[in-house]
C-alpha cells in the first residue's frame, strides 16, 4: 500500500480520482469543478517566479489567521485534541461554532491598520476541520451553525482591501481515516497507526482540497504547508508542489512540505541574515497559536523589535493572532496591532520594500536599505556615540525618522553616529542615512560577535558540529554531542553584563533526544543554580525565571538518548 502511495506521482497522469472503498462521509463522489484536471508527469518541483518573490519579500510583515471551534474553549488549535479535549468531544465542537460577528472586511481593515501588507489564514489545521466549503468532507464550516464560507469570504475582502491572501494547510491530519495517526506524535514513541491507513487514498484527498483552493478562490500568494506528516513520507509533500504550479504558476510554497519550498519559515524565533534566500518568520502575538483567555502578550517594544530584526536580516514577519469564537479580535490584540501600525505609520519607509544590511543584526542595531539610503535601526545606546565600520560611500545627510537630529563623522574605517538623548525613541531610534551612491550594492558588513559559546565535549568533525552553532541563528545548523556520552555541558560568554529572565532551546532531531537539563548564571565569583528540568518531553520550551545580572549562563545536559543536540540556544533579555 505505501509503495503504490510513494510511485503513484512518479510519472502517471490522469484525472482526479478515488481511492477504492473510500469512505463517502469523508470524500464526495462527485468533485464538482475538477472533471478533466490532469497531473503533471513531471515530478520535479518547479521553480518560483523570481517576481513573485520579490513581490513576496517586499512585503515584509503579515497576519497569521489561527482560528476554528477550537476558540470555544480556549485551547490550542490542533495540539488540545485528545490532550485538553478528548478527542470525540473536540471533533463535536464545530456542532457549537457559529461565529457571527465575523466580519471579513473588518479583519482586513485590522490588518492594514496594523501596517500588515498580506494575511494567512489557516483553511486546515491538523485537526482536519477545514473553514471553506469543501466537496471532499463533511467536516467542514459548512455543516457548522454559521454555515457561511470563511475562506471565501476573507480571500474576497483581501481582493477587496488591496491584501494578497494566502492559506496555511496541514499535511497531517488526525480527523480523516486514512491519515495514520489520530494524535500527536511528534517525538512520540509507539503511536498506534489507523487500521484505515491509505496514504494513497489521502494524498488523493489532499490532492482535491489543495484543486478547490487554487482553482475556486482566485489568485493565492501563498501555500503555507505544516507539515509532520512530511518528515515520515517525503514523497507525499515533493508531490504536491508541482501540483499547486501547474494550477497556479505564482503561488509560492513554504519548506514544511518536505521539499525546500520557495521560501524558510523558522518558528517563534527570528530568522538569520540570509540575502540568499527567501524567509518568514512566523511568531505568535501571545504564548499561543489560537485565541486564549487571559493570555500574555507580547510588549509593544518586543514585537516592533522582532519586525525590525526580520527586516534587517532580510526576512518577512508573520504575526499570528487568534480570533475569539464569536469572530472577534480580544480588544487587547487589536490595541497591540494597532501600536504597531501607528509605529509603522513613522518608519515603515525603513521596513517595506528593503532589503537588509549592510550591516547584519546584532543585539544593538538592525539595518535596512533601499535605493541610496540606508536605516539604521539603533534598539540600544551604549555610548553617546554609535562607532560603526565604514560604509565604503559618503553619507550626504542625516536624518531620524518621525522628529529628532542625527549627525555623523566619517573615516576612512568609521562611521560615528550621533542622536541627542532626548532625540532617542523607545525602542527603536531609526537613522535614515542619504548616501552618494546606491546602498544596495554595498558589501554585508559582520560587527564583532556578542557572545561565544564553548562545549565540553563537542561530536567530530568538529567543524561540523560546533558550539557556536547554537547562536548563529540558522536552524539548519547544530552542535552535538558524540555518541554514547553521558553529560555534557554548553558555556555562553556574553560581550558585556545582560540582564536575563529567559532562555530556550531548539533541538531539530526527531525523536527528542535531551531529557533532563539544568541551567546555572555566574554571579561574578562563582556558578548559580537557575533551573532544572528532569525527564522533558520535547526540547522547544522555554523558561522564564527571576532576571539575573550576568556575563555567563551555562547549560548542563544531564540525560541524553543516545546523543545531545542542539540547534539554537535563544536568551531572553529584560526589555
Amino acid at each position: 500500500m505505501k509503495a503504490r502511495a510513494l510511485l503513484w506521482w512518479l510519472g502517471i497522469s490522469g484525472t482526479l480520482s478515488l481511492a477504492a472503498g473510500t469512505d463517502p462521509r469523508i470524500v464526495h463522489e462527485s468533485l464538482p469543478g475538477f472533471h478533466g484536471i490532469t497531473f503533471p508527469t513531471d515530478p520535479r518541483m518547479p521553480a518560483a517566479s523570481p517576481a513573485a518573490l520579490r513581490k513576496f519579500a517586499a512585503l515584509r510583515y503579515g497576519l497569521f489567521l489561527h482560528w476554528g471551534p477550537v476558540s470555544l474553549t480556549g485551547y490550542e488549535l490542533g495540539w488540545a485534541r485528545g490532550d485538553k479535549v478528548p478527542a470525540a468531544e473536540y471533533d463535536r465542537l464545530y456542532g457549537r461554532f457559529n461565529p457571527v460577528k465575523f466580519d471579513a472586511d473588518a479583519w482586513v481593515r485590522l490588518a492594514k491598520a496594523a501596517g500588515m501588507k498580506y494575511i494567512v489564514l489557516t483553511a486546515k489545521h491538523m485537526d482536519g476541520f477545514c473553514l471553506w466549503d469543501t466537496h471532499q468532507t463533511d467536516y467542514n464550516i459548512m455543516r457548522s451553525p454559521f454555515h457561511r464560507d470563511i475562506v471565501r469570504e476573507l480571500a474576497d475582502a483581501c481582493r477587496r482591501g488591496g491584501l494578497p491572501f494566502g492559506v496555511y494547510y496541514c499535511i497531517a491530519d488526525w480527523h480523516h481515516p486514512m491519515f495514520p495517526y489520530s494524535a500527536p506524535y511528534l517525538g512520540v514513541k509507539d503511536t498506534p497507526v489507523k487500521p484505515t491507513t491509505d496514504l494513497e487514498g489521502y494524498t488523493q484527498y489532499m490532492l482535491a482540497q489543495l484543486s478547490e483552493l487554487m482553482t475556486g478562490y482566485g489568485p493565492m500568494l501563498c501555500v503555507w504547508f505544516d507539515s509532520m506528516a512530511g518528515a515520515h513520507w517525503p514523497e507525499q509533500g515533493q508531490r504536491l508542489v508541482p501540483f499547486l504550479r501547474a494550477l497556479q504558476p505564482d503561488v509560492l510554497v513554504n519548506n514544511r512540505a518536505a521539499v525546500p519550498g520557495d521560501y524558510l519559515t523558522p518558528e517563534e524565533r527570528i530568522g538569520r541574515f540570509r540575502n540568499d534566500a527567501v524567509w518568514e518568520s512566523c511568531m505568535m502575538i501571545g504564548t499561543q497559536w489560537s485565541w486564549k483567555p487571559d493570555d500574555h502578550l507580547k510588549s509593544r517594544a518586543k514585537l516592533i523589535k522582532a519586525l525590525v530584526y526580520c527586516a534587517g536580516g532580510d526576512g518577512n514577519l508573520l504575526l499570528d493572532v487568534g480570533p475569539r469564537a464569536d469572530g472577534t479580535f480580544e480588544p487587547r490584540q487589536v490595541d497591540r496591532l494597532r501600536e504597531i501600525g501607528a509605529w509603522l505609520e513613522t518608519n515603515g519607509e525603513s521596513i517595506y520594500d528593503t532589503r537588509g544590511g549592510p550591516y547584519k543584526p546584532s543585539t544593538y542595531l538592525a539595518s535596512t536599505r533601499r535605493g541610496s539610503s540606508v536605516y539604521l535601526h539603533v534598539l540600544r545606546w551604549d555610548a553617546d556615540r554609535l562607532v560603526l565600520p565604514a560604509l565604503g560611500r559618503r553619507v550626504r545627510s542625516a536624518r531620524v525618522l518621525g522628529w529628532g537630529k542625527a549627525t555623523v563623522e566619517q573615516t576612512s574605517g568609521s562611521l560615528a553616529v550621533m542622536v541627542p538623548p532626548g532625540d532617542r525613541q523607545t525602542p527603536d531610534t531609526v537613522v535614515c542615512l542619504d548616501l552618494d551612491g546606491s546602498a544596495e550594492d554595498l558589501p554585508v558588513v559582520s560587527l564583532p560577535p556578542e557572545v561565544s559559546v564553548t562545549a565540553s565535549v563537542t561530536r567530530e568533525p568538529a567543524a561540523k558540529y560546533s558550539a557556536a552553532f547554537v547562536q548563529d541563528s540558522d536552524p539548519e545548523t547544530e552542535w552535538s554531542a558524540p555518541e554514547g556520552q553521558g553529560r555534557a555541558s554548553l558555556e555562553l560568554t556574553f560581550n558585556r553584563l545582560r540582564t536575563i529572565k529567559g532562555i530556550k532551546f531548539e533541538e531539530s532531531t526527531r525523536p527528542i533526544r535531551i531529557r533532563a537539563y539544568s541551567v546555572d548564571w555566574w554571579d561574578g565569583h562563582a556558578w548559580q543554580h537557575l533551573l532544572t528540568h528532569d525527564h522533558i518531553e520535547m526540547w522547544l520550551a522555554g523558561d522564564e525565571f527571576p532576571p539575573v545580572k550576568t556575563q555567563k549562563l551555562r547549560v548542563n545536559i544531564l540525560q541524553m538518548e543516545p546523543t545531545a543536540t542542539c540547534s539554537e540556544i535563544i536568551v531572553e533579555d529584560v526589555e
